[in-house]
């Protein structure tokens, strides 16, 4: 266990109760993977870090290794997006999970790939700033699974993250070829169950 202090841009993606204080945050960070961060206190009406402890909050994280997780030593917002989530559907965040959950399938905790964080923090933006259809956005959770994909090594891909701008060309050729990209994404999912995940 190490006591040195790191600081990271991370993502919340969930929050999961810690006694009658506290919190056990799972973080999707730039520098340190995918973490579960103990924020001591964050339930308390009082506590500053109350404010930005919410799902697909952007924050600056300071924390420490320790034994099972994490510990929070300072957490601030990095990208306001509270008034966006007020105002974003169901649906929408039921698209930003699902890219979240691939992730979680195919990252294992404590690794860090700064080209997937990069890639679900557009993503995410996009899913919360841009105006999209219900049907666009879905068509964004598919481009943003292949990006991901790419960048992890499962097909062969020169995508960078300009590929989620709804107006690209890939985001057209998604449109005109939805099935066949469900297809492929499926595809190599269930690959993925009968082999290990990613060696890095």
């Amino acid at each position: 266990m190490s006591h040195e202090i790191h600081s990271t841009h991370g993502i919340i993606m969930n929050i999961f109760p810690e006694g009658e204080e506290s919190v056990i945050a799972e973080c999707l960070t730039a520098d340190l993977g995918r973490i579960f961060l103990h924020i001591q206190g964050a339930k308390k009406i009082q506590n500053k870090h109350r404010l930005v402890v919410f799902p697909f909050s952007f924050v600056l994280i300071d924390c420490v290794q320790g034994k099972q997780y994490y510990r929070c030593t300072g957490i601030a917002e990095w990208k306001s997006n509270y008034k966006d989530l007020i105002n974003v559907s169901k649906t929408r965040k039921m698209f930003i999970r699902q890219g979240f959950s691939m992730i979680q399938r195919l990252v294992p905790s404590g690794i860090p790939i700064p080209d997937v964080f990069a890639a679900f923090e557009s993503y995410v933006s996009q899913m919360l700033n841009s105006d999209l259809s219900d049907e666009q956005a879905r068509i964004l959770m598919l481009v943003a699974q292949l990006r991901i994909l790419g960048i992890l090594g499962y097909w062969n891909s020169d995508w960078t993250d300009n590929v989620l701008n709804k107006a690209g060309k890939t985001f057209e050729y998604v449109t005109n070829n939805q099935r066949s990209v469900e297809k492929l994404i499926e595809r190599i999912l269930i690959d993925t169950q009968m082999h290990n995940r990613i060696d890095v």
